[in-house]
């Protein structure tokens, strides 16, 4: 399985997540014994990046954050510069649905921001803040999940952890967790085979990598480091690498 590098951020989700199911009576029947859980749910991509994309991940008046920014008239998400998206665009050009997976890729990175930026909110002062904005990743959740984003164990306790800012009180948290675990069993077909959930967290993994190599790309600042020709590089050894099962 492809493996990314873990984010301090995401290990710390990743460690709130478990105790807070564990205190649902939920850390449950899909631990698995080779998963890093949330923890690989992001990369070096997700630490300090976007440079040039302006609000991106932004938390705006309401207190929740803009994962849907307008999209432009040539598809271009509004939050993405010109030059980084037809770069972008060029790299995956030899992919199936270029267009899409560019969208999609922007679009995981704008998340994974997001929820980076509503893990530091502090917990009294920005409580309402911390509450909007939990409400608003989690209700993104679900199609993450079944789009291959997030795998079930990362899913499970990601929803966990944002379930314990939206709900104060003790027992609907309990509730609303086992709902949620509930939930995201069902999205997969049959979550104790292993060969099924093997290849399902290859393919997430993939996608992370992808992801990865353009929020890398975007953090360079030596302008041969961050040409388009490096970008399409780099994407085409994360196919390599997936194309030849390699994990690292």
């Amino acid at each position: 399985m492809i493996t990314v590098e873990k984010s301090r951020s995401w290990q710390g989700v990743a460690i709130a997540a478990a105790l807070a199911a564990a205190a649902a009576g939920a850390y449950w029947a899909f631990a698995p014994s080779n998963d890093g859980g949330a923890a690989n749910g992001a990369s070096n991509a997700g630490n300090g990046m976007w440079p040039g994309m302006g609000n991106s991940a932004s938390v705006v008046s309401t207190g929740a954050p803009d994962l849907n920014p307008p999209v432009l008239a040539d598809g271009r998400p509004s939050d993405l510069t010109e030059a980084d998206w037809h770069s972008l665009e060029a790299a995956l050009k030899r992919q199936p649905n270029a267009k899409a997976e560019a969208t999609r890729i922007v679009s995981y990175l704008r998340y994974q921001k997001a929820f980076e930026t509503w893990q530091n909110l502090d917990e009294q002062r920005d409580a309402r803040k911390r509450r909007q904005m939990a409400e608003a990743l989690m209700s993104e959740l679900p199609e993450r999940m079944k789009s291959g984003e997030f795998t079930l164990v990362e899913a499970t306790l990601m929803g966990v952890v944002l379930v314990a800012d939206m709900e104060p009180d003790e027992a609907k948290r309990t509730q609303r967790a086992e709902a949620w675990q509930a939930k995201v069993g069902s999205m997969v077909a049959n979550p104790e085979d292993e060969a099924q959930m093997a290849a399902l967290n290859r393919e997430t993994e993939f996608k992370r990598r992808r992801a990865s190599a353009f929020g890398d790309w975007q953090l360079k600042t030596d302008p041969a480091e961050r040409s388009p020709a490096k970008l399409s590089q780099a994407m085409e050894d994360v196919q390599r690498m997936y194309n030849s099962g390699a994990s690292n």
